[in-house]
């Protein structure tokens, strides 16, 4: 597949595909592998010298291990859907002089423990981040507030303690998405973003071997 030089867009999703990712082709523009049974971590080698990668789709697999900076820092990279593997961490650095193009980032359903990445708020194009129905703790980074083009931002589903930064709130605000289902305390019942409600005291205080710090 390495050989192929003039590929640019490869999509082989809904098929039974297994194993881990080969080396990709490297004049490669969008890679679609959605809902097969691809496994393993997402290494590095694989897209070694991709530097017009700007899509890369391959959600329902069954991915595992961390996913590293690297993998942000794809010098075109645009959008990201990760959704519904195995993955149990991610790593993320703010982009070498604030450059990126990432618009959009999806991995929702995985197994990702940790705090939130604030460095998420470094991609000065992101618009749209989903994090939900993952095992993520701690309080939700204020920097999340504060970013130009945050539209969509979707949280829910983890054990996110303290109160939502208020500028989510704020009355010129036009984030949507979900903070609901986590152990946040003070999210305003009156706005969509805290639909759900919040899990009970009882699964927080287990999740956290204790009383939920704020």
């Amino acid at each position: 597949m390495n050989s192929l030089s003039n590929l640019r867009l490869l999509d082989l999703s809904f098929n039974k595909l297994e194993g881990s990712l080969p080396k990709l082709p490297p004049n490669l523009l969008e890679l679609a592998l959605k809902h097969n049974s691809l496994s393993g971590t997402l290494s590095k080698s694989s897209f070694d010298g991709l530097t017009q990668l700007e899509v890369v789709e391959l959600s329902e697999n069954s991915f595992t291990g961390s996913l590293q900076a690297w993998f942000f820092l794809l010098p075109s990279l645009q959008q990201v859907d990760l959704a519904n593997n195995s993955l149990t961490s991610i790593e993320v650095w703010k982009p070498a002089g604030g450059n990126s193009d990432l618009v959009a980032v999806d991995l929702g359903f995985n197994r990702i423990e940790g705090y939130l990445p604030a460095n998420f708020a470094g991609y000065p194009q992101l618009s749209s981040l989903s994090l939900r129905y993952n095992r993520l703790r701690g309080t939700i980074p204020l920097e999340y507030s504060k970013t130009k083009f945050l539209r969509r931002l979707f949280l829910d589903g983890n054990f996110l303690i303290g109160k939502p930064p208020a500028g989510f709130f704020a009355g010129d605000t036009s984030v949507s998405g979900s903070l609901g289902d986590n152990c946040l305390q003070g999210c305003p019942t009156s706005s969509q973003l805290c639909v759900p409600s919040q899990k009970p005291y009882a699964i927080c205080r287990q999740a956290y071997g204790g009383k939920p710090r704020s």
